[in-house]
């Protein structure tokens, strides 16, 4: 679960990764209602240890009955709200196509059929007709996406993605939302990226900093500056669980480059 809720809450997300992270996740759950589960081996392993420091007294029967009446349970409704949560995961995951990383060379076999099977999932589900007024006040119905041009327009598009650097997903968002020509050539694809930047999972990051600066910013600690505040939030919200021995040689070197004698 954990390591999902990170994944999520990256800047640098991989829509098309959210699936198999999701499925990943259930799969696991499966496994450690399993009697011979990773979580319970060790469990009898600490056995000894356990009852020296508690009065619990381990059996493999009172394990199997914890895994019965209470984890059992609690990995189902764990599942069930995962599974409802990520209900509309296929279509999240389609938006990946924008990524200028996953498109292929122009000039590779899979790059003139790349994404359209993906844009019929988004059309699928957000090219709904909507309720519309003439500029004479005469009501009609029109497709909140018009089927026809967003698939002329991605395979203009797609060419356009496969010369950009391959950069971060969200900054090519950003570029076609914020560029009156782009949106002008492409107003489909731009409605479709605009509808990407809106979903939860893309904002996860904002509402992640927030909290971890309720974490940082305490009441007790309220007179942190700006700029030590930016600095302890980046920190927190960037730095791995771990650190490989390049990374902890780097930050030694960085810190005894600075003087650390005090003049007394």
């Amino acid at each position: 679960m954990a390591k999902l809720s990170r994944a999520l809450q990256t800047e640098r997300i991989d829509l098309t990764a959210i699936t198999p992270l999701v499925d990943a996740t259930l799969n696991t759950l499966d496994d450690a209602m399993l009697p011979a589960a990773n979580w319970v081996l060790e469990l009898m392993d600490a056995k000894n240890e356990i009852e020296e420091v508690t009065d619990i007294t381990l059996t493999t029967e009172s394990i199997a009955t914890f895994q019965g009446q209470v984890a059992e349970p609690f990995s189902r409704m764990l599942k069930a709200n995962i599974s409802s949560r990520f209900i509309s995961q296929d279509i999240v995951s389609s938006f990946g196509i924008f990524d200028p990383k996953k498109v292929p060379a122009a000039d590779s076999s899979d790059f003139h059929t790349y994404g359209e099977d993906l844009i019929d999932v988004l059309l699928a589900h957000y090219g709904a007709e909507l309720p519309a007024k003439t500029a004479d006040g005469d009501e009609y119905t029109k497709e909140a996406l018009i089927s026809r041009e967003t698939r002329e327009e991605w395979k203009t598009f797609r060419s356009y993605l496969s010369k950009k650097p391959k950069g971060n997903l969200h900054l090519q968002l950003k570029e076609l939302t914020t560029s009156d020509m782009l949106s002008e050539i492409f107003p489909n694809i731009s409605t479709l990226e605009n509808i990407c930047l809106s979903i939860p999972v893309s904002t996860a990051s904002v509402e992640r900093s927030f909290s971890k600066m309720k974490l940082i910013k305490t009441r007790i600690r309220n007179r942190i500056g700006q700029s030590q505040l930016s600095y302890l939030m980046k920190i927190a919200m960037e730095t791995p669980e771990t650190l490989s021995s390049t990374q902890l040689n780097d930050i030694i070197t960085v810190l005894n480059k600075k003087p650390r004698q005090i003049a007394v």
